[in-house]
């Protein structure tokens, strides 16, 4: 508002200050100029030659002050212009990146409600349904058949836990609240996480193994830790075909980081993926028609905690090419 407001009256400030200057050095040359003259020559040829000098004289350092002073004027008319210009362009790019954010926005609210409730029904569904078969006295089934959709029921039940217990563990990241840093043995922790892991691995036939060395330590918050692993690892398990092999490696850096490492010899993750690791709600394909389930929680999550204790998270290919490798850069913890 300043700027415009000085663009607006920069014309008349320039014209009344190259008029109040062009004024105030004729009319002081003239004055004593004149006295000058008067002083000097007696002779009226001599006065005449002298005042065409005179004149002269002050045409050409007028000309030069009047070309000084606008040259100065327009200089910094030009300057305000392009400041204000440039002001103009950046609060224009500021708005469509505005615009740009708020449509992804938009669009990423769109895909959590649809996959919130495409991934909630499934399970839903499951539970009613064969709750349903087992409460109607029309229907009777054997003690076996019983204990098949009691499994099915309780399976469909981990399965709603599951992705309830994802949506608030990003909430809770999100919000920022308080992790505890501490040394950790990593082995220990891989170990207890790639436990769990193989619980679901076991139908996929999917082999998980842990090659972190022993007495690497890590600093970092005991939950947040095995959070980033088991968010890392089931994503592992679940995207790559049976009779898969999910590997997690450990290495110190002399940069004061312990570096753990994830590779798989799945298909690999699709590079929109790997683009934006640090976005919720991200999946690979359309997620209503996946073979695969899930909110596309799991990354986003382990790359926030990573974030947090100030590590790095990122993803790439294996020396082999094939599959995919996570590494998660935390600081080391206290010396073996």
């Amino acid at each position: 508002m300043d700027t415009v407001r000085w663009l607006a009256s920069a014309p008349n400030k320039a014209a009344f200050r190259v008029a109040f200057a062009f004024v105030a050095v004729s009319s002081l040359w003239i004055v004593f100029s004149d006295q000058a003259a008067k002083a000097m020559f007696g002779d009226v040829t001599e006065l005449s030659a002298f005042q065409t000098a005179k004149g002269l004289f002050y045409v050409g350092v007028t000309g030069m002050m009047l070309f000084l002073l606008v040259r100065f004027l327009v200089g910094r008319l030009a300057d305000r212009t392009t400041e204000a210009l440039g002001a103009r362009e950046a609060a224009a790019e500021a708005m469509r990146q505005a615009g740009i954010e708020s449509r992804a926005l938009e669009r990423a609210k769109s895909q959590f409600l649809s996959s919130v409730s495409h991934e909630l029904r499934t399970p839903l569904n499951a539970v009613i349904g064969f709750a349903d078969m087992l409460g109607d006295p029309t229907l009777p089934m054997p003690a076996d058949r019983v204990r098949d959709y009691a499994g099915e029921i309780s399976a469909a039940g981990h399965h709603l836990l599951e992705l309830v217990e994802s949506i608030v563990a990003c909430a809770e990241a999100e919000t920022g609240h308080a992790l505890t840093p501490e040394p950790l043995d990593l082995r220990e922790e891989v170990g207890r996480v790639a436990g769990q892991a193989r619980v679901r691995a076991q139908h996929r036939r999917t082999a998980v193994e842990n090659h972190v060395p022993d007495g690497l330590i890590v600093k970092a918050d005991p939950l947040a830790l095995r959070q980033i692993l088991f968010a890392l690892l089931d994503n592992a398990v679940t995207h790559t075909p049976e009779h898969s092999h999910v590997r997690i490696d450990g290495e110190a850096t002399p940069a004061g980081e312990v570096v753990v490492s994830i590779v798989d010899d799945g298909p690999g993750l699709p590079p929109e993926v790997v683009m934006g690791m640090g976005r919720p709600f991200l999946r690979g394909g359309d997620p209503l028609t996946a073979s695969v389930g899930g909110l596309g929680l799991g990354l986003y999550l382990a790359t926030l905690l990573t974030s947090r204790h100030g590590g790095r998270l990122s993803a790439d290919r294996p020396d082999n090419g094939q599959g995919t490798r996570i590494r998660i850069a935390l600081p080391a913890g206290i010396a073996a």
